[in-house]
């Protein structure tokens, strides 16, 4: 019974790990597309904003496999890191 509880926790500790890295490596790649969005500029950022928009209906329609829910579930993350990326831009122009 010892030996079963050791290697319990052993597993949880892996999936905690896991988890960790994944929240990690979103984070990242959330920072590095803020600074991307940054440098590119609001006129760009539009632009780009509108091509993802297109990119994901399309790919919604035409496939079965790709729930709608999932579709604007990341849609609506891409637009709150939009929003964050434009008011950092806004605010930094002020200062």
């Amino acid at each position: 019974m010892k030996n079963l509880m050791i290697d319990v926790l052993i597993k949880l500790s892996k999936v905690e790990v896991e988890s960790k890295e994944l929240v990690a490596q979103v984070e990242a790649q959330s920072l590095l597309i803020a600074a991307l969005l940054l440098t590119l500029g609001n006129e760009a950022t539009d632009d780009l904003s509108t091509n993802i928009h297109s990119a994901v209906a399309a790919a919604t329609q035409s496939s079965t496999e790709i729930l709608q829910s999932d579709a604007d579930m990341i849609l609506a993350h891409f637009d709150r890191l939009l929003k964050v990326t434009k008011f950092v831009a806004d605010h930094a122009e002020e200062e």
